[in-house]
């Protein structure tokens, strides 16, 4: 690893050498994927792997940008809870009338508990990015899924190289917006 962190902004020692490994990780597979060396399926292969190392950077800056600008208090939501006082007349087995109450709660989140899908749905939700930055992030977390093979309807595609520079377009951007919000 260098001396010089990509990711200098970052005041978390812990998240900052983390990301400057997974990012020399992920130019090492670059390489192989570029390789002819290895066969097609094999770079795509490195690729698959380049696009996860990726979502894990944009993820990590999102949820470092989140976790520096707003407390877990901050961050819950209202949430409506319908509770049953009493069943006034059963129509059939799946409807009934009911005597109710709703109450407001909060849901409340847990930094360490968050998943890429909630980072970004905060970040978003507390005007940290734009509706524009939240669509190609979910779009690399979609992507990024795909390693959830028993969750696939068809057969894993390639992964191309217009892939991967989506996913670098993202990750650049992200990182270019969680530098400037945080000084």
């Amino acid at each position: 690893m260098s001396n010089t962190s990509n990711f200098s902004f970052v005041t978390d020692p812990i998240i900052k050498e983390n990301l400057d490994t997974t990012f020399d990780h992920l130019l090492e597979l670059l390489s192989l994927s570029e390789s002819p060396v290895y066969p097609l399926n094999l770079r795509s292969g490195f690729r698959k792997t380049i696009i996860i190392y990726t979502a894990s950077i944009i993820e990590a800056l999102l949820f470092w940008m989140l976790r520096e600008r707003k407390t877990e208090e901050e961050i819950a939501e209202d949430e409506i809870e319908f509770k049953i006082i009493k069943i006034i007349y059963e129509i059939n087995d799946d409807e009934r009338i009911v005597l109710g109450k709703d109450c407001k709660k909060k849901n409340r989140y847990k930094f360490e508990k968050l998943n890429l899908n909630q980072i970004n749905d905060l970040c978003q939700k507390n005007n940290l990015i734009s509706k524009d930055i939240f669509n190609k992030v979910d779009k690399v977390r979609i992507l990024r899924n795909r390693l959830h093979i028993s969750t696939l309807k068809t057969v894993e595609n390639e992964y191309s190289k217009t892939d991967l520079e989506f996913v670098f377009s993202v990750a650049r951007e992200v990182k270019d917006v969680v530098g400037s919000n945080i000084n």
